[in-house]
């Protein structure tokens, strides 16, 4: 059992963090497939870390704790995430593109306006939910966050096609078992309505517009789109737990 859920979870790891957990040469496709169902708990130890880093932070003022945990998070996550949220803002704020064309600004290794101002809003909105969290010593949000994100991403493998012939999330979603994917999100749904209802709502809600926004201008997900989801939602939920009403 140990065995089994550690390989996807190794691989889950290697996808989504720059932690150095050692990898397989030739990992089994089926283990592929199943590596989102570990996503959550790629969360959840991200936000441990994070929470780790932020008990001995206390004592610095809350801008400067914000500042050094939010350097972290993005260290851990080798800014993987944020470029896809850069990619899907040029993307998918473009005015009238079909989606064929809206998939190949998405291509292009180039920024635009729309990538810079998307990046500039997340880290402000992440930094001043740290600064707020620190400050009203709530460390909950550091912990949901990533797991209502990656969560949030294994709902949208589960209930849309994938978009992007080639990509690099297509032979995933082609093997992953969905049954078992709606039960995780079903399973991570549930503890988070126990300890945050609100935050849940907020996510639910975000995922539910990102994909009804992807199926309609891009004809399904992408790993991008994947990657701003989780970006989307993190922010949203650290900003909403982290007010003093914060649930």
């Amino acid at each position: 059992m140990i065995t089994a859920l550690w390989r996807p979870l190794r691989l889950a790891l290697a996808m989504l963090t720059t932690l150095p957990v050692p990898q397989p040469t030739a990992p089994d496709p089926d283990e592929v497939g199943r590596a989102p169902l570990t996503y959550p708990l790629v969360g959840l130890l991200l936000g441990t870390l994070l929470i780790g880093a932020s008990w001995g932070l206390f004592d610095l003022p809350p801008l400067a704790g914000a500042a050094i945990v939010l350097a972290l998070w993005t260290l851990l996550t080798g800014a993987l995430h944020l470029d896809g949220l850069a990619d899907c803002a040029d993307g998918l704020l473009g005015g009238h593109a079909d989606a064929t064309r809206r998939r190949a600004i998405m291509r292009d290794p180039h920024v635009g306006s729309a990538a810079v101002v998307a990046l500039v809003l997340v880290m402000i909105g992440k930094f001043a939910g740290l600064a707020a969290a620190l400050d009203h010593g709530k460390l909950l949000p550091l912990l949901l966050a990533p797991v209502l994100g990656r969560g949030g991403v294994l709902a949208l493998m589960c209930a849309l096609p994938y978009s992007s012939p080639g990509g690099m999330a297509e032979a995933i979603t082609a093997r992953l078992p969905r049954q078992t994917g709606w039960l995780v999100v079903a399973v991570v749904a549930g503890l988070s309505l126990i300890v945050a209802p609100g935050a849940l709502l907020l996510a639910a809600l975000l995922v539910c517009l990102i994909g009804r926004g992807a199926l309609h201008r891009l004809g399904g997900a992408s790993g991008d789109v994947y990657g701003a989801a989780i970006e989307l939602i993190e922010t949203a939920v650290l900003l909403a737990m982290a007010l003093p009403s914060g649930t």
